[in-house]
């Protein structure tokens, strides 16, 4: 959930041209890459963010609507219907990303067979001021999401039923709660606060977690006082997937890698740590693969989707790539015959 997408080319590429020799990497650079990788992700690539579909060697574009920014699709288990967000381009923020727009933010669905748009939590529904990073859970039943509450202005994650309604506040304590996530077996949450014993407000303290759906049984997996986001759970469940900010402060936006917990020893390796922007990291169905967006500091492109193996292996770039940004990955699951 960092704020960094919006920013490429009017900071990032300005200070990152200035400071940084291209790489001769061709993963990292060339936009000749291959299109095979069945994906969604939202681009600007025409002005104004929507929602894509990338298969067979073409991308099509699933919303259509240059009125509004449309982001993070998140396809539901049984691949009829797509989650995303959407802000109108006349509430777009002076500064900051316009996929992340999180204070403006509807949460709709797409019914990917008939095109029929839904809207499901307008916004400043249930009193909430934000909202974001909603996630499904494995039987499609429930949604898991962030929103910040008026009274308190507070962060929390709520669950609600499969169509947005009947939110259930999980989180409990005093604390900022982002980007959570269900477990494989849908018993659990994953997500990032801020430990117990802190009441700041520095995210750099932010680190992952684990509860029940009930925010019981909380447990605390990642103690490096560097900020982390995005965990998601293996589909195997021994994992939980990440980025951290591991050099928070180079060029105003950090340098983010990717990183993996091993949940049964409690240790933690890096997967990506490359000096780039690596985040938002996405599972494959067998647990072998890493999608996630990346930029790559120098580089004449904007963020791109990427791909890596768990074990930080064959990294490759499978987006285009132009002044525009790939972002907000999320694999193509089938839908039923």
């Amino acid at each position: 959930m960092p704020r960094l997408i919006g920013l490429t080319y009017s900071l990032i590429m300005v200070l990152a041209l200035s400071a940084c020799e291209k790489t001769d990497n061709p993963d990292q650079e060339s936009g000749e890459q291959p299109l095979e990788h069945d994906v969604y992700f939202s681009s600007n690539r025409t002005g104004n963010f929507e929602i894509y579909h990338q298969a067979n060697g073409s991308v099509s574009p699933l919303t259509t609507n240059t009125n509004f920014d449309s982001w993070w699709p998140r396809q539901s288990p049984d691949g009829n219907t797509m989650l995303f967000y959407r802000t109108a381009i006349s509430d777009r923020p002076s500064t900051g990303g316009h996929n992340n727009n999180y204070e403006n933010a509807a949460l709709w669905s797409l019914n990917l067979s008939t095109g029929e748009l839904s809207e499901l939590i307008p916004k400043g529904r249930y009193a909430w001021i934000a909202q974001g990073v909603v996630d499904w859970s494995p039987d499609g039943s429930q949604l898991v999401m962030a929103a910040q509450q008026a009274d308190t202005q507070l962060w929390h994650l709520f669950l609600t039923d499969s169509t947005g309604n009947n939110p259930i506040q999980v989180s409990q304590r005093t604390s900022l709660f982002l980007d959570p996530s269900f477990s494989p077996d849908g018993t659990q949450i994953t997500y990032v606060a801020y430990p117990t014993d802190y009441f700041g407000f520095d995210v750099s303290r932010l680190e992952v977690f684990t509860a029940s759906l009930n925010g019981s049984n909380e447990q605390r997996h990642t103690f490096d006082n560097v900020r982390d986001h995005d965990p998601y759970w293996s589909p195997d469940g021994r994992s939980i997937a990440y980025e951290s900010a591991v050099n928070p402060e180079y060029l105003g936006v950090g340098q983010w890698a990717l990183r993996l917990l091993d949940i049964e020893t409690q240790t933690v390796r890096s997967i990506l740590d490359d000096g780039e922007i690596n985040t938002l990291p996405r599972w494959s169905s067998d647990g072998t693969v890493l999608y996630f967006h990346r930029l790559v500091f120098g580089s004449e492109y904007g963020f791109r989707i990427a791909k890596v193996n768990t074990d930080g292996s064959d990294m490759q770039i499978i987006s285009s790539g132009g002044n525009y940004d790939d972002t907000d990955v999320d694999w193509y699951r089938y839908p039923p015959e």
